[in-house]
């Protein structure tokens, strides 16, 4: 996707920045997104998988809002910080080399790093205080427990993945795109750190070889990545 960025002025999202851990263009990635899937009229809902503060989720709520195209949201997120790394990452989010034993059980890795710690309730705080109205279904939990229990009535038009880790995007690639609509539109905002990008690359050459995906520089060392499922 060759997002027009110029397009979302700063005026436009200047109260959401304080909350982000994105960039300008990272937030203007998350607004032209939305906007797509109400341009091509893809149908169902939009699901996001690593909430954080919610700037994200203001940003496609805009987009849907300016675009008069209102959709519920599915938010995923342990509302407790990104969980420690397995063995197929190289960093820990927010903190660097990872200092814990990468290779111990998942269960045992199931443990807030602290990083990226937001409640719930301060979420839907955010979104009221940005004045985002929507249908929001808050899925409270890590990945691995919440994720492979959603069922939706309507298809995935929009998935955002922010899961950071390997295992955290795996699982929610293995559950939740088999959900997403035929010209569906998929975002990976950590595709710039390794376990993320490994664990996307091999879902789709097991997957879907024929996806083109494409990747924006969005700054600050920020990759994303997006395809369009066939």
């Amino acid at each position: 996707m060759n997002y027009p960025y110029h397009t979302v002025p700063d005026s436009w999202f200047a109260d959401i920045v304080p909350y982000a851990y994105a960039t300008m263009d990272g937030l203007r990635h998350g607004y032209l997104s939305a906007k797509y899937i109400a341009d091509a009229k893809v149908p169902g809902v939009v699901v996001e998988c690593g909430v954080a503060k919610g700037a994200q989720v203001g940003m496609m709520t805009r987009a849907l809002r300016d675009a008069n195209d209102p959709r519920r949201f599915h938010l995923f997120d342990s509302f407790q910080g990104i969980p420690m790394a397995g063995p197929k990452d190289t960093e820990q989010p927010g903190i660097g080399l990872p200092k814990h034993d990468v290779n111990a059980p998942l269960c045992e890795r199931l443990k807030t790093s602290g990083v990226s710690s937001c409640s719930a309730g301060q979420v839907a705080a955010n979104l009221k205080k940005w004045g985002c109205l929507g249908e929001y279904h808050y899925h409270e939990g890590w990945f691995q427990d919440t994720v492979p229990q959603f069922h939706t009535l309507l298809p995935i038009a929009l998935l955002r993945l922010d899961g950071d880790l390997y295992e955290s995007t795996m699982v929610c690639l293995e559950h939740l795109y088999p959900l997403v609509a035929p010209g569906g539109l998929v975002v990976i905002d950590d595709y710039a750190l390794a376990g993320c990008a490994t664990a996307v690359n091999e879902y789709l050459f097991d997957h879907c070889p024929d996806c083109r995906l494409h990747v924006e520089d969005v700054g600050a060392g920020s990759h994303i990545a997006t395809w369009i499922k066939p």
